[in-house]
């Protein structure tokens, strides 16, 4: 069983019966009394429980199998509980709704009182087997109520900050750089290898060389793969070619991928990290690097591996192979006062660095251990404290140099025991698995773990324990988004085999190739699904799992075969909580017509079902009675036409989560009645002639102001509305996009006599909002309100192929990437410029670094009405990437002298000319602001294709280019030769330069050319 987590389990049943007892107007005779028995049934048996659970932590194994016994009642507790407020809940909710007659006979007086009397005996028995375990015991427990000595939540999240610096391994980042840029090997591709201890900071150590300045620049190409315990060699160039590509590949036989690889390395000089490689055999070994060989001269594989055998396999050369060592004294003390102390610094107290370099000293040097020690120590400075866990804790569980999991585990012993819950569960994921932080925290509040008050918000508390769990180490490696949030994370292998042993039975994770029966403790299951073919059977062993409240499936390669069986799981598992069918693809679960089967109502415990990418049409109505369900994600269900028409009934619905269900043809009446609702990437808006029966319009979106994250609003051709959406509402939104919906480049229908800038002025967001992409809008103007949106940092203008004009942008003070796209007639940008860039230039577009504009046929430049000369033009302060494609008559527009990337296709050199003029203008001048110091000098790629009025760069300007790397000027018939130039050009790495006539380029010939710089056009 998971260990300490019984306190919280109890907390949960009280919580529930709480609930409970607050409806005593809707509680029938008899039930109050046996209701509020239990509760002080429980209660009694929490206050002991810390004692008891300390007391099995001390191995004591009478105590163990008390404290099993009575969680085997908690959860049949628990299950009835559940059950009679799911009763409670539906009689709500269809009582509200007017009944069918069948429904109100059902809960008549009559069936009432019969229902009541059943659950009151069921409630008595539950009570009475809980008082038969309470009085039952040869031992005696003192009582507590509060947790003592365990890490404080608050505390944790907020002591959590982005480190991005790694102590103590400068000199190992050296030398294995020297390692990996070794040139003198006589073999094009020679292999490097990190071997250590697990904890010790391989991988970390494998990043930093992996993102060195110098090591970018010196590979064409880098990549890379955790291997970890499965060295499946097609598994893993798949993940070779998807790191080089940024691309999945599926349902391609080892063969082909060979020949995917292939063309991907051959001939580039390139880096692939293997990260966490266990395979210690041979051929195996020698059956993957056959296939890398092809590489040129300095490519370099980079190992890391605990085991010394596995080093022998994978490095001819001994002195390819560099062993990792654990960190001295005073670099382990160095990185424990980073995160021990309050801002990294040591305190005075000389008597608490003493006992504290005692503590580092049993760490043996291990940063993982270090970290995870310092870290629940933090905010404690008291030295009794600190001395009473160095001598007792720390010196009770050591007994090897290479004992580190006993050591990780003293942190979890001080998690509170929802966190502990939390913890364990993850036991559950695969190792080197992305954990996404939304999905673990909608699984967490599936199963009841999140503890909170009523004004507080799940998914705020579950951050605030994700966070805690970050800061402590139980999770590494965590991904943000643009704006520092972290998204997801991967736990250590270490920190997976301690969340499998606190686990036990309770979370069990098995693999496809080694399915054994479930036992009868198991609550919670996940399936390894390896390589699913066509032949592919759920084990029908797994059934066995009367008692499971999770099952969840991990696919490492997903044919997409329709497979055999799988109605089973919906009526196998009466106790789910949480389900996720992985993206199989199992028919039987599906009637002849696509819909999903009725079955699945009967799973009324369900609070999370995913069904991602699993080939749904229509959603079963039955669905709309999992009244609990809290997260239902269908994204990547594209031919999913239809939600439930009863959808209003699912009244804790928090999270739909539709995005990619690029088939649906609307929403159904009665969303609006989730004003729980915050997560909903889709909304459809239907066809006039729909709204009557099915589908309604934006008018559903009015009172759903809990709406968070992204939202895409789509076939706005067919809204009327001007104002019924109310995103003005909705502060907590912070990506939107707005789109009319036409497929047809020219496509304009939608209602008629309706004016759609009339449409779009009614849909002016939240000052918050962040990202905003407009498309296929076929007004004239943009609304003035977008000017407004200050907090913006990335705007999209697609397709609106009328417009003609464009609200001032330039004054956002936010604004990091603008893209606009397909607007036919647009002629100017902005209308006038504005007379103040010339005295404060910062305060032109003053945090831009992206800009794309694409397709502009008309577009003539920047400003209708200008009265600058070029060395007047402002100019973009931070803009490092610059993408223009397809416009031939810009003529004009403003300076970009801090450029990192350029890519001009079919378009006019005249921009680019005005550049290199300014360049020459300002060469050997002195310089006043840090953006002209040298301008272009930062430039590092440059792509120039079909540009038919290039004829030459002034020489004087390329040599200002000391940055350039990569260079490609093709199709340009008018081209000179830049030979002589090329010569002033010290970093170029690749060019090509040619006046013929070459093929249309692709986006994916231009990222093997060796670009790096790719817009995006999503």
């Amino acid at each position: 069983m998971a260990e300490g987590i019984l306190f919280s389990v109890a907390g949960k049943i009280l919580e529930g019966l709480g609930s409970l007892l607050l409806q005593e107007g809707k509680l029938a005779w008899g039930v109050k009394d046996e209701i509020q028995k239990l509760n002080e049934t429980v209660n009694t048996i929490k206050s002991t429980l810390l004692d008891a659970e300390e007391q099995h932590n001390k191995m004591n194994q009478q105590v163990t199998n008390w404290i099993q016994r009575l969680k085997d009642a908690f959860y049949d507790a628990d299950d009835l509980l559940d059950d009679f407020s799911t009763e409670l809940r539906r009689r709500e909710v269809m009582t509200g709704n007017k009944l069918a007659y069948e429904v109100r006979i059902f809960f008549s007086k009559y069936n009432q009182i019969a229902y009541s009397l059943r659950m009151a005996h069921k409630i008595k028995t539950i009570r009475e087997k809980l008082d038969e375990i309470k009085n039952d015991k040869q031992f005696h427990f003192s009582e507590h109520l509060v947790e003592k000595g365990v890490i404080s939540i608050e505390r944790e999240t907020h002591s959590f900050i982005r480190v991005e610096k790694v102590i103590g391994r400068d000199n190992d980042k050296d030398k294995v750089i020297r390692l990996v840029l070794d040139s003198n090997d006589p073999v094009n591709v020679s292999i490097v290898t990190i071997v250590g201890l697990g904890g010790v900071g391989k991988t970390t150590l494998a990043q930093l060389v992996y993102n060195d300045e110098n090591v970018i620049n010196y590979f064409q190409l880098r990549m890379w793969v955790c291997v970890s315990e499965d060295f499946t060699v097609k598994t893993i160039v798949e993940k070779i070619i998807k790191s080089a590509t940024r691309k999945e590949l599926e349902n391609f036989h080892l063969n082909e991928l060979q020949e995917f690889l292939r063309k991907e390395i051959d001939g580039k000089r390139y880096l692939l990290v293997l990260d966490d490689v266990w395979n210690e055999k041979h051929n195996k070994w020698d059956e993957l690097t056959d296939l890398l060989m092809n590489g040129s001269k300095g490519s370099k594989i980079l190992v890391t591996t605990r085991g010394k055998v596995v080093a022998k396999v994978t490095s001819k050369l001994e002195s390819y192979v560099y062993t990792l060592t654990g960190l001295d004294e005073k670099k382990s003390w160095s990185l424990f006062t980073q995160k021990a102390f309050q801002h990294g610094v040591e305190p005075k107290d000389s008597k608490l660095i003493e006992i504290g370099k005692g503590i580092v000293t049993k760490c043996g040097g291990v940063p993982l251990v270090i970290m995870t020690i310092a870290q629940l120590l933090s905010g404690n400075n008291k030295e009794d404290d600190w001395l009473n866990f160095k001598e007792n804790e720390m010196s009770k569980v050591i007994k090897e140099e290479s004992d580190i999991l006993p050591l990780l585990k003293l942190s979890y012993d001080h998690l509170p025991s929802n966190l502990k819950q939390c913890f364990a569960y993850c036991a559950l994921f695969p190792k080197d698995y992305k954990i996404k932080k939304r999905k673990l925290i909608h699984l967490w509040m599936a199963q009841g773990f999140i503890q909170m008050s009523k004004r507080e918000c799940p998914e705020n508390v579950g951050d605030k324990y994700f966070l805690t769990l970050l800061s402590g180490s139980f999770f590494q490696d965590p991904e943000y988004d643009r704006w520092g949030n972290v998204v997801a994370c991967k736990m250590h292998d270490l920190m997976h085999d301690l969340a499998q042993l606190v686990a036990g039975t309770e979370c069990t994770m098995q693999t496809f190739e080694k399915v054994e029966s479930v036992n009868v403790r198991c609550r919670h299951l996940s399936l390894d699904c390896g390589e699913v073919k066509a032949s592919w059977k759920f084990p029908v062993v797994l059934y066995s799992g009367n008692n499971i409240r999770t099952l969840l499936l991990f696919c490492r390669l997903n044919w997409g075969f329709n497979l055999d069986h799988g109605d089973e799981i919906l009526t196998s598992y009466a106790y789910l909580r949480a389900l996720d069918f992985g993206g199989l693809k199992f028919h039987k679960l599906l009637s002849s017509n696509g819909k999903l089967l009725s079955l699945i109502g009967e799973l009324k415990h369900l609070r999370y079902l995913n069904f991602s990418g699993v080939d749904i049409k229509i959603l079963s109505d039955s669905l709309s009675r999992l009244i609990n369900l809290e997260t239902l994600d269908l994204s990547y269900c594209r031919v999913l036409m239809e939600l439930p028409r009863d959808i209003k009934k699912m009244v804790n619905l928090r999270h739909l989560i539709n995005k990619k269900c690029d088939s649906l043809t609307g929403m159904p009446y009665g969303l609006g009645h989730l004003t729980n609702l915050q997560t909903l990437p889709l909304f459809v808006v239907s066809k006039q002639s729909k709204r009557k029966s099915d589908h309604s319009g934006t008018e559903e979106l009015h009172g759903l102001n809990n709406l968070r994250g992204k939202l895409k609003i789509k076939n706005l051709k067919f809204e009327a509305s001007r104002k019924s959406a109310n995103l003005e509402g909705k502060q907590f939104l912070w990506a939107l996009t707005l789109d009319w919906g036409r497929s047809d480049d020219r496509e304009v229908q939608g209602n008629e006599g309706i004016d759609e800038v009339e449409v779009l002025e009614g849909l002016k967001p939240h000052s918050n909002l962040k990202k905003i992409s407009v498309r296929s809008f076929m007004g004239v103007k943009l609304c003035d309100w977008l000017s407004s949106l200050t907090k913006l940092t990335s705007i999209s203008i697609k397709k609106c192929r009328r417009c003609k004009h464009i609200p001032p942008l330039d004054k956002l003070p936010c604004l990091k990437t603008l893209c606009l796209s397909h607007l036919d007639d647009l002629e100017f940008i902005s209308d006038e410029a504005n007379e103040s860039w010339s005295t404060l230039p910062a305060t032109f577009f003053p945090s831009l670094e992206q800009f794309t504009l694409c397709d502009c046929p008309e577009l003539k430049g920047w400003w209708r009405k200008h009265d600058y000369n070029d060395t007047e033009l402002p100019s973009f302060p931070c803009l490092s990437k610059l993408d223009i494609q397809n416009c031939p008559n810009l003529m004009f527009m403003p300076l970009y002298p801090s450029l990192v990337e350029l890519k001009l296709l079919k378009t006019s050199s005249k921009p680019l000319q005005r550049m290199m003029t300014m360049t020459l203008k300002n060469k050997g001048e002195p310089s006043t602001s840090s953006c002209f110091s040298a301008p272009l000098s930062n430039l590092k790629s440059m792509l120039m294709f079909k540009i038919p009025d290039l004829e030459s760069l002034p020489v004087g300007a390329l040599q200002n280019l000391t940055a350039l790397v990569d260079l490609k000027i093709l199709s340009c018939p008018k081209i000179s030769q830049l030979d002589q130039a090329l010569k002033f050009l010290p970093c170029l790495q690749n060019w090509k330069i040619t006046s013929y006539e070459e093929p249309e380029l692709e986006l994916e010939d231009i990222r093997r050319m060796g670009l790096r710089f790719i817009a995006d056009f999503s």
